[in-house]
């Protein structure tokens, strides 16, 4: 239902920018955009002929203007034609007085911009500078003042209708990656279900079978009894290996399809993956220890890195493989979590070991190892995974 709401949101009338607008990472907006207000005392610095009455009619301006654009923010975009349509009148008013109350229409219709779709915002902006070309007219105001105002004013509402832009691909980005990774998780699940159902059942099936063939044979032929309880035993012991490997397949992911998936999470959170994999036939047990551990890293990268970009390198040294994995990021002291723990002890399960240190670019690199060719049963490491995974 939340994913249904999010793509109705993509597709709304004025719905998708004002969502990132007034996200809590733009809290101090408001204020910030407040320092665009010393364009408004510009003429009382340059204006010989400035008097009282023109103090007064600027400062009351002020009390006017800072409700309407704290309530731009606070509204969470609700009723921004209004404000936004305040704020030029604002400017119409106080024009005769002091022209530096061109900041008002400039931020007049860059908030239209902010909510309003590009053709509805542009469609404000015109009508707003046809109303200011009127008005200088009026009031004998060089040319040169209009122009400026004017280019001053497009070239901002263009630039915050391209930011909407790349808000808007970057939050379909998110939903595409968010719908790609349900229904891996639901074909997963149906693929385990499928599994489970087909060792369980048949397992069950045969222990039910002998169970009942054991308990008639009970009191005529205890060792054939016997016989059938051991084998019903051994059934049993086939199938929570099974289920094991079932259960382990929940989290199991090819190399190429984790990093597929790391850049499109990094790149959702405006980082750039590089990677380059040597050409090397890895076995299963240790594709998948290594798909985990990428994995597991984009999530730590992406949560507490603050990096720009992720270099991710796979070499081949003679017998033993090596995965670095490093960022740009900030260089704090890395305490191992569950995360790297089981990361850790994977790879010990395979032979191989993890590092922890500082990356070439000052971020935090992890340097997995571990053996080519595996010495371990596949059956001990899938047991090992599966207890990892099922934490």
């Amino acid at each position: 239902m939340a994913l249904l709401e999010d793509k109705k949101q993509l597709q709304g009338h004025r719905v998708v920018p004002e969502a990132n607008l007034y996200a809590d990472k733009y809290k101090y907006m408001p204020y910030i955009n407040l320092v665009y207000l010393i364009f408004l005392f510009m003429p009382m610095f340059f204006s010989p002929k400035w008097n009282a009455t023109q103090t007064i009619a600027t400062l009351a301006s002020i009390a006017v203007f800072l409700p309407l654009h704290f309530a731009t923010f606070m509204n969470n975009g609700r009723n921004v034609g209004f404000t936004a349509t305040a704020m030029l009148a604002l400017c119409f008013a106080v024009m005769p007085y002091n022209y530096g109350a061109n900041t008002y229409l400039i931020y007049g219709v860059i908030s239209a911009a902010h909510v309003f779709k590009a053709r509805n915002a542009m469609i404000f902006l015109v009508a707003a500078l046809v109303l200011m070309a009127i008005q200088t007219y009026w009031l004998k105001y060089p040319l040169v003042f209009y122009a400026g105002t004017a280019i001053m004013s497009c070239m901002l509402v263009f630039y915050t209708l391209y930011n909407n832009s790349i808000e808007r691909s970057n939050q379909s980005l998110k939903l595409s990656q968010q719908e790609v990774q349900r229904l891996a998780q639901s074909a997963e699940r149906e693929r385990i279900g499928r599994d489970l159902h087909d060792v369980l059942g048949h397992t069950l099936s045969l222990i039910v079978m002998k169970s009942e063939l054991a308990s008639r044979l009970h009191e005529r032929d205890p060792d054939a009894a016997i016989v059938q309880i051991r084998e019903v035993e051994k059934v049993a012991r086939d199938a929570l290996g099974q289920i094991r490997v079932a259960v382990a397949g929940i989290r199991l992911a090819g190399l190429e399809a984790e990093l597929a998936n790391a850049r499109l999470s990094l790149l959702s959170a405006d980082i750039q993956l590089h990677y380059q994999l040597a050409p090397v036939e890895l076995s299963t047990e240790v594709e998948t220890v290594l798909a985990l551990a990428v994995r597991e890293a984009t999530t730590n990268i992406i949560r507490h890195s603050n990096a720009r970009q992720v270099e991710i390198e796979l070499v081949k040294n003679k017998n033993t493989l090596q995965l670095q994995i490093s960022d740009d990021g900030k260089n704090t002291l890395v305490t191992p979590g569950h995360g790297l723990s089981g990361m850790r002890e994977r790879l010990e399960l395979l032979g191989g070991k993890l590092e922890i240190d500082t990356g070439p670019h000052g971020g935090v690199r992890l340097s997995l190892s571990c053996p080519l060719l595996e010495n371990k049963s596949s059956g001990d490491v899938i047991a090992g995974l599966a207890t990892r995974n099922g934490e």
